[in-house]
């Protein structure tokens, strides 16, 4: 049996090897979302080690992970590619996230906390302002928090685990059309609607606010590429 001081040790170092493997597929997840790692474009493993400050192994854990999300694709002794974007991909995602998100709200309904509404309502308090501004990138992560909190407040992990990565894949397609969709004062009015009606317990009246949120973004979106 190994002495205590080993054991916390060991422990220390796991601790230590899965922050950096978080760091490193966090860090370059970021970019491919944002588009500073283009579609289709070759990973340098080495660059991304230099960049990072970090060593083979989390890097290398970093991109399985984001294999297994659809994001890169690991091509044996050719290299890693972040994986592509087209039309398809736009459509099955939005199929997917109509329905889920739909459901989501309905569930919030139910389950929602007092502290978790309230917490919704904090995070858009000073979204005008960031409106008025016209930062689309404050915006766009206004936006992903608002939709995080909303699975949250499902109380399901499965089906918040199932909608970040769709919403991870929908942020692409979003950073290519930046420029072109003009939604997102509205989208964000739409949170307001949505998190009032979960407030009230009134899960079919969000429900239906959020099929047009989706349905009406996507329209736009697909319109911009």
């Amino acid at each position: 049996m190994l002495p205590a001081t080993l054991l916390t040790a060991s422990r220390q170092q796991r601790v230590n090897h899965d922050s950096r493997s978080e760091a490193a597929y966090r860090t370059i997840k970021e970019k491919i979302v944002t588009l500073a790692l283009p579609p289709a474009s070759l990973l340098n493993e080495a660059e991304l080690m230099a960049e990072l400050g970090l060593g083979r192994t989390p890097v290398r854990e970093a991109l399985q992970r984001l294999a297994l999300e659809n994001l890169v694709i690991i091509l044996p002794r050719r290299g890693t590619i972040v994986a592509d974007l087209n039309m398809s991909d736009l459509q099955k995602i939005f199929e997917m996230r109509l329905e889920l998100e739909v459901y989501t709200v309905r569930l919030a309904a139910e389950r929602a906390t007092s502290a978790q509404v309230a917490e919704m309502e904090a995070l858009l308090a000073n979204s005008d302002e960031i409106i008025r501004q016209g930062d689309y990138h404050q915006l766009m992560r206004l936006d992903h928090q608002a939709h995080q909190l909303l699975a949250q407040a499902a109380h399901n992990e499965f089906l918040a685990e199932t909608l970040e990565r769709l919403y991870t894949h929908g942020l692409r397609l979003w950073y290519i059309s930046l420029h072109k969709v003009s939604r997102l004062s509205e989208a964000i009015a739409e949170h307001r609607d949505i998190i009032a009606a979960i407030k009230a317990g009134d899960g079919q009246h969000a429900a239906e606010i959020m099929r047009t949120h989706i349905t009406d973004f996507q329209t736009q979106l697909t319109a911009a590429l």
